[in-house]
């Protein structure tokens, strides 16, 4: 049947993401607007034009060209017919869903949820035995150990286009805490008529986890982290190295690619949720310029881990021979060669510079360059300097005049602090910006209002992207400090700081050399966020973006919900060691001045002789939410103004501060401070005008520092009134009343809450 004009058009608007997320073809996201396939990662598509590029071959096209040349194997003069028959059913798949390919990559790709249960595998192992043991030569009790364990599996018969496919191999993705949230698929047949290089599918199953991949642990697992670019090389790497793993007790991870951040993001989260001790990271990616590249992340930045408190090493490890661990293994050679990340770099250096000189048809799949011939290279100073490191100052220029024009606009909206000074309705609109609860440091806050007094939730366009959400074309964005890095960094003769990454390989090699000082900088990346209402985001989609609200006391008033409020308070003061009192203390704190709003409800009182004997005294007749009120006020002096802490400021200020943290506690609570709220925030911004401008951000900051470590708690240990995991907290044992007697006298530290 001929195709009319109309439904020829349709079939070009079909998006190659599309068809690769149909077919399970995999790839990377380099930007939002351009990926990149795992197995052959100089082939690029332009999301944007529809259109991909294969540089290491030199073709190009649209879908049909894609199917043709990348997926079917084809060449110049073969039919495209075969090509054109995948695109139709794709197009089939299309009409039958429902789909408007128009919007289908509006914004990105849609998000599916991955679901192992669903996944079809089979109680028969045979195929997979057959295809490790004698395709990829896996030792067999190795493989049988494997498969009895479910960390490999053999799935189910599968159909792509008009075949059907004999049973693949899967590799189960486990998370940190052992679930199973993704797969790779490998298949297991040889068929180079549509697998022309690689010889067999490979597939990564829609809504995998990608902060994971496949992973086998040995001993505890928690020291050494080793990074792959498939799971058939970490296996490979496994079997020869399986003593030394057990040792060194190592992580083995797959990324499936060549993403390196993916196994930081992996440690992270080992960190988080195992309290991991890890201080080594291996890369053990393929001997070829996209591993060393790859490998090169590592290079550039230096990393701690947060529970030992000591730096990570990173390291490379490359086989003796072949591109990767499973071409050596099937050599039948052992053994691997170690590299520091400085060597890594060296050698990256001289690959691309091997790359430069070849033609493109006559360039290797990868060069075994010997460590003895590798030389750092010196930089040209005549017109012959090689077209690529011309490229890389360009882009340390760029990258220069860029932090240049980001610390401008910092400077410009931190120099209009003294405003929250001058005007109690700004200074309203932040604190009230801060009690959203959405999780931003005291100096982004400050910076986001400062520059959008509007903004509510914020995020990076690649995070609006990964929530199906597209930031509006010519949106200008608002400026932030993102989260520190440890950046490698070399100084030079005359005091400079050089990033490593912008440094010449003469100022690399002196540092190599110890002629010039390296130490790890702290950085914060300047990164750039959106406030929703410049995206598409519609108000369906909003509520599950938004952080957990833990209580809502300004509707919800339940004796219940208010008691859990308090309680929960009451955990977060004994987290900071100070115990709360709240019977029996009337008379100590009707001792205590009066104040222009009456008589003193709490303190927060410490011992001069013992500074770690410190207390917190409630007024027993206060009704709820003036104990919530009171209660938060104390925490934020507790906090702050200890005699432990270093903030000598007057007591006036002591007092804002206080104010300043408790409004944006209970305003998180949704209790609303009410229309005498600004007559209070005018008074606290009278005694801010009583100091020099320059320590107004300081002040402020302090302050929302204090009641944001609360407000999180409050989200992490309350849902809807209540409490997640409860827990009896227990006030002060009346016997201990009398050493607060003994000593009162003796208390350095009081304060007063004003309600």
């Amino acid at each position: 049947m001929a195709i009319s004009k109309e439904e020829r058009a349709q079939l070009k608007l079909l998006p190659i993401r599309g068809y690769c997320d149909w077919k399970g073809i995999p790839y990377t996201t380099d930007t939002p607007t351009e990926l990149r396939m795992v197995d052959h990662d100089s082939l690029v598509v332009r999301t944007k034009l529809n259109r991909f590029v294969w540089n290491s071959t030199g073709v190009k096209g649209d879908l049909v060209d894609f199917i043709h040349y990348y997926e079917l194997g084809k060449s110049d003069g073969d039919s495209k017919g075969a090509a054109i028959k995948n695109q139709l059913a794709y197009a089939r798949f299309v009409k039958g869903e429902n789909i408007d390919v128009s919007k289908l990559y509006e914004d990105n790709t849609p998000r599916y949820k991955f679901d192992y249960d669903k996944v079809f595998k089979t109680q028969e192992t045979n195929v997979a035995k057959d295809y490790l043991v004698n395709q990829r030569k896996l030792n067999s009790q190795f493989v049988d150990n494997l498969l009895k364990s479910g960390a490999v599996v053999q799935g189910g018969r599968y159909r792509e286009g008009d075949k059907l496919h004999q049973n693949p191999v899967i590799f189960p993705w486990k998370d940190v805490n052992g679930k199973i949230v993704g797969a790779d698929r490998q298949g297991t047949e040889q068929d180079f008529e549509h697998y022309k290089k690689r010889g067999t599918s490979k597939k990564i199953f829609a809504g995998s986890d990608t902060s994971t991949g496949y992973n086998l642990s040995f001993g505890s697992g928690d020291k050494t982290l080793i990074l792959f670019e498939s799971p058939i090389d970490l296996l490979s790497y496994a079997q020869q190295n399986h003593q030394d793993m057990v040792k060194s007790n190592a992580t083995l991870l797959s990324v499936s690619g060549t993403d390196a951040k993916r196994g930081l993001q992996y440690l992270n989260d080992a960190v988080a949720a195992k309290q991991a001790k890890f201080n080594k990271i291996i890369v053990a990616f393929d001997n070829d310029v996209a591993g060393f590249k790859a490998a090169d992340y590592f290079d550039r930045f230096s990393f701690k881990n947060p529970i030992t408190g000591e730096a990570i090493e990173a390291e490379r490890h490359i086989p003796l021979q072949g591109k990767d661990w499973n071409e050596q293994l099937k050599a039948g050679v052992t053994g691997r060669r170690v590299m520091s990340m400085t060597d890594n770099a060296n050698r990256l250096d001289a690959l691309e510079k091997l790359a430069v000189q070849e033609t493109q048809t006559g360039k290797p799949d990868y060069v075994d360059v010997k460590m003895s011939t590798i030389q750092p290279v010196k930089p040209a100073v005549d017109e012959q300097t090689p077209k690529k490191s011309k490229e890389r100052r360009s882009k340390a220029d760029r990258r220069k005049e860029n932090a240049l024009k980001n610390k401008q606009i910092i400077q410009e909206a931190m120099g209009k602090v003294a405003k929250y000074q001058q005007d109690p309705a700004e200074l309203k609109k932040l604190l009230d910006f801060t009690a959203t609860g959405l999780n931003y440091s005291a100096r982004n806050s400050m910076l986001i209002q400062l520059q959008n007094p509007k903004a509510t939730l914020l995020k990076g366009y690649k995070q609006w992207s990964a929530d199906g959400i597209q930031v509006n074309k010519g949106e200008k964005g608002i400026k932030i400090f993102g989260a520190p890095t440890n950046l490698k960094t070399i100084i030079d003769s005359n005091g400079e700081k050089i990033r490593w990454a912008d440094a010449t390989p003469e100022q690399k090699q002196l540092a190599n050399n110890n002629q010039l000082e390296v130490r790890s900088v702290k950085h914060y990346p300047v990164e750039t966020v959106f406030d929703v209402r410049q995206t598409n985001a519609t108000a369906e989609q909003l509520p599950s973006m938004l952080p957990n609200r833990p209580i809502d006391l300004a509707t919800d008033r339940s004796p219940k919900h208010l008691d859990a409020a308090y309680k929960t308070l009451l955990k977060f003061a004994d987290k900071l060691k100070v115990p709360v009192i709240d019977q029996g203390v009337d008379e100590q704190i009707a001792k205590r001045p009066m104040t222009w709003q009456g008589q003193a409800k709490g303190a927060f009182v410490q011992s001069k002789t013992n500074q770690d004997e410190k207390y917190i005294l409630l007024r027993s007749d206060l009704t709820p939410t003036d104990k919530i009120h009171t209660l938060a006020h104390e925490i934020a002096h507790a906090q702050l103004h200890s005699l432990q802490s270093q903030n000598n400021w007057p007591t006036a200020i002591k007092e804002t501060q206080a104010e300043l943290s408790s409004y944006v506690i209970t305003k998180n609570l949704g209790i609303e401070p009410g229309e005498k709220s600004v007559d209070y925030i005018a008074g606290w911004s009278k005694n801010l005008k009583a100091l020099e401008g320059q320590n107004t951000g300081k002040i402020i900051s302090q302050a929302l520092k204090a009641s944001t470590d609360v407000t999180q708690y409050l989200s992490d240990n309350l849902s809807n009134g209540e409490e997640r995991q409860p827990k009896t907290t227990k006030l002060l044992k009346p016997d201990k009343l009398a050493v607060v007697e003994q000593n009162y006298q003796a208390i350095n530290q009081t304060s007063t809450r004003h309600i």
